[in-house]
């Protein structure tokens, strides 16, 4: 398979600081990586990094992906005004896809992550676990190359969290990336890569 993604001797300083350091990192087409660490480690300027949100480093970073095929999730994600469903087709409605066919895909993940009943409540009204959801919702619908997910897990209940190890594990073809302070649920079979605190 081909190499998606290449880091080799990657360095982030913030004034006089390192935040992120990594000495060498390779994810394959198709692959499903935990990046693990604690709070304070870049894991999150990582991620973005390869979500080209971040260009500011030394070293190599190699993305074989367009840009608009990489879609990355906040560990604090956005919601926009409106309904549950209004905001899962967001991105789909963005590259124009017919109207109905956004409302069919837009439920169809609504469903995968167990909250098609709430596809017309306002996203103000929703819990923290059930706004997570829709973020993480929105983001696979685009069906993107590379899926980046900061933190995905925070917020997520027990069912919550069985639920997102159930539709990453039945997900095969599409490069996910997700960031977690801990140790990675049993029932998520990806490669971790530990990452250490930068000096």
């Amino acid at each position: 398979m081909s190499c998606l993604v290449d880091i080799q001797k990657l360095q982030v300083r913030k004034g006089n600081k390192t935040i992120c350091q990594i000495p060498e990192l390779q994810i394959v087409a198709g692959e499903h990586v935990g990046i693990v660490g604690g709070n304070g480690t870049g894991k999150s300027t990582l991620l973005r990094i390869i979500g080209g949100l971040e260009d500011e480093y030394s070293g190599r970073c190699r993305i074989d992906v367009p840009s608009r095929e990489r879609v990355f999730v906040h560990q604090s994600p956005f919601l926009f005004r409106g309904t549950t469903l209004s905001n899962v087709t967001y991105g789909l409605a963005a590259r124009r896809l017919p109207r109905q066919q956004q409302i069919d895909t837009g439920m169809q993940w609504l469903r995968r992550f167990g909250i098609d009943q709430l596809s017309k409540r306002s996203c103000r009204d929703l819990s923290g676990g059930e706004q997570r959801r829709v973020a993480l919702a929105r983001a696979f619908a685009l069906e993107p190359k590379i899926l980046l997910l900061d933190e995905p897990a925070a917020d997520l209940d027990e069912e919550g969290i069985d639920i997102l190890c159930r539709v990453i594990e039945g997900i095969s073809g599409q490069t996910i990336v997700l960031t977690s302070p801990v140790t990675l649920p049993v029932d998520l079979h990806a490669r971790v890569y530990r990452i250490d605190g930068a000096a």
